[in-house]
């Protein structure tokens, strides 16, 4: 047997392989030089493909160039002007950095780089071949830089016979230039593609680098139904669009985060919007958000990723949680009313306290209830809302403006309105008329479910529960037994207290307005998880999924007939919720129109 011998690889081969880290595809080589482009504060950028980039990909920028010493370098492998040692490392806010980027690519292509430095009154040039490194000589070019790449892995034919046809190049081209296009605002892109132009796309006026704008995200958000979102504390600061939750999708919808600027995947984040989605979402639907979060330079490391795709931040959980609060908060804020006019309902009819008519829906079928949010899987579970109201496009438009004046005008318009009529179809729906010409149409079981929920949610005492008479065994299993008892205080605050025994437990109180199988409502409290130990580590999660089976349990439902003063008594208490948009599980509880929606619908001008 030959004994084994090392070998010390040439340059050309260490290159080569740091390559395949580094370019993966011709998205990967564009990718590296916008880097460069945008470092030297270019504020024009003109990108050309051939062939999906397979036969050449070129860069053109009017930034402020490279000298004329430095241009024979910029080849050589680890040859920056960004770092000097690894402190410098902590406090990097550059795109580009690693030193390898021109090394990798022209170990794989063939490249040519012109480039007229800002203080030099002449242009020079560089190739690099077959044959090496070519002499510097001097070339016709006003300002910046232009890189052209062309024969991609031409020297790796291995390498090569695994990029995908020229079109999905080219895809995943268009793909890294529409997250340039959000990140960066302010600069102008150009794109032309085999000679044609596809894209061009000016500077905004006033823009600064990571700032979200509409214009930009227009494909991402058809005609501007987008939420503002914005969060700035401990360190980190976000700023973003993310959709109306009546138009989420069954299917995966784009979701691009960018860290400093830079374009990340990163699903605890993914996570974290849902989190905040998790009152107003379908379970397991989709929704598009674009999310830009600056963070101090020491708390994230960027250089986790050979192509700088993924970052670890210093404290993660800081992060996820603004991230979540960014989202509710926004949520909250633009999709509850707040309309708090009881003395119109007191001058035209008494209304009766709804806790005071919950008896005559003691007989009503408990409907199921989605899984939490919390236990997100990324799944395409149907969605439940498809059955629930339909929400039109034109009353989007009109009712969830994005533009906060409008939502703001169209809230103080309704709150100086008065109730004209109100009545009840199918048993189902409670239609409100209104006296500014306003119509809402009310989901009565999720209204209640809202009602209830938010009630028990702010439930501060003990006193409002019922002794049972007879205590009421419920069968659990002992794992079961063994969460229940772990978080009695929790049920207890609920209402529900109980004793521990072996096959269960008995419950002695439970809030008075509970009527129902309490059994059922502990079987879908404990379907909430595939096992209890799951439950118990996700508790704090979980709770407000709790409550929102609870509040189920307590809700008028679907084909219980209700009386005039019912239903004004379900709207005077959804009126004083913090959120009226949706039910506890992120249906919608409420779809308005104006008198103008209806009389456009029916082509009516008079």
């Amino acid at each position: 047997m030959d004994r084994p011998k090392l070998n010390r690889l040439s340059p050309e081969v260490v290159n080569q392989i740091a390559a395949g880290e580094v370019i993966e595809r011709p998205a990967s080589v564009l990718k590296e030089l916008l880097d460069n482009s945008i470092d030297a504060k270019a504020t024009k950028i003109v990108v050309k493909v051939k062939n999906g980039g397979l036969d050449m990909i070129e860069v053109s920028d009017n930034g402020t160039g490279i000298p004329s010493e430095n241009l024979p370098e910029v080849f050589d492998a680890h040859t920056t002007s960004k770092i000097k040692s690894i402190e410098d490392l902590n406090s990097l806010i550059s795109m580009g950095f690693r030193g390898e980027a021109l090394s990798s690519i022209t170990s794989v292509s063939k490249v040519l780089i012109q480039s007229k430095y800002i203080e030099e009154d002449v242009a020079y040039e560089i190739s690099y071949g077959e044959v090496g490194k070519s002499e510097i000589k001097k070339c016709a070019r006003e300002e910046g830089t232009l890189v052209r790449v062309e024969d991609l892995f031409y020297n790796i034919p291995a390498r090569k016979k695994y990029l995908k046809s020229a079109q999905t190049e080219y895809r995943k081209i268009y793909e890294l230039i529409s997250k340039y296009l959000l990140a960066y605002p302010n600069i102008h892109f150009v794109a032309e593609k085999d000679g044609k132009r596809v894209l061009d796309m000016p500077a905004i006026k006033d823009a600064t680098p990571g700032d979200i704008t509409r214009e930009r995200a227009s494909e991402i958000f058809p005609e501007g139904e987008s939420l503002d979102i914005f969060y700035d504390g401990s360190g980190v600061t976000i700023k973003g669009l993310s959709a109306h939750p009546s138009s989420h999708k069954a299917k995966s919808s784009k979701q691009v985060i960018f860290v400093n600027h830079r374009a990340i995947t990163d699903r605890g984040i993914i996570r974290a919007v849902y989190e905040g989605y998790s009152r107003f979402l379908p379970f397991g639907e989709k929704i598009s958000f674009v999310l830009g979060i600056d963070i101090r330079p020491d708390l994230v490391d960027v250089n986790v990723h050979p192509r700088k795709e993924e970052v670890r931040f210093e404290n993660a959980f800081r992060v996820y949680s603004a991230v979540e609060e960014a989202v509710r908060h926004t949520l909250e804020k633009a999709l509850s009313f707040n309309n708090t006019h009881t003395e119109d309902f007191q001058e035209h009819n008494p209304v009766s306290s709804f806790d005071n008519i919950r008896q005559s829906f003691a007989n009503s079928k408990p409907v199921s209830t989605p899984r939490p949010y919390s236990e997100i899987k990324f799944n395409n579970k149907a969605s439940s809302v498809r059955d629930s109201l339909l929400f039109s496009q034109e009353v989007l438009q009109n009712t969830f403006s994005s533009k906060p004046p409008e939502f703001v005008s169209h809230v103080e318009e309704k709150e100086t309105s008065s109730v004209r009529n109100i009545f009840q179809i199918f048993n189902k729906y409670i239609v409100i008329e209104f006296e500014d010409e306003h119509l809402w149409i009310m989901d009565q079981h999720a209204v209640a479910e809202r009602i209830n929920f938010e009630k028990l949610t702010n439930r501060e005492t003990k006193s409002n529960v019922q002794n049972l008479l007879v205590p009421q065994e419920i069968k659990l299993t002992k794992e079961q037994i063994l969460f229940v008892e772990e978080q009695k205080e929790f049920f207890e605050e609920m209402g529900f207290a109980f004793n521990t025994k072996g096959t269960g437990i008995d419950i002695l109180t439970t809030p008075v307005e509970f009527m129902f199988d309490i059994q059922a409502m502990f079987n879908e409290i404990f379907e909430l998880s595939d096992s209890p130990m799951i439950l118990k580590q996700n508790f704090d999660k979980l709770k407000q999924d709790i409550l929102a089976t609870i509040a189920c349990h307590l809700s008028v439902r679907s084909g219980q007939k209700l009386d005039r003063s019912e239903m004004l008594s379900m709207y005077k208490e959804l009126s004083e919720c913090k959120n009226e948009y949706s039910c506890p599980h992120g249906r919608p509880a409420i779809w308005k129109m104006s008198l103008s929606d209806i009389d456009k619908n029916f082509e009516r001008t008079y």
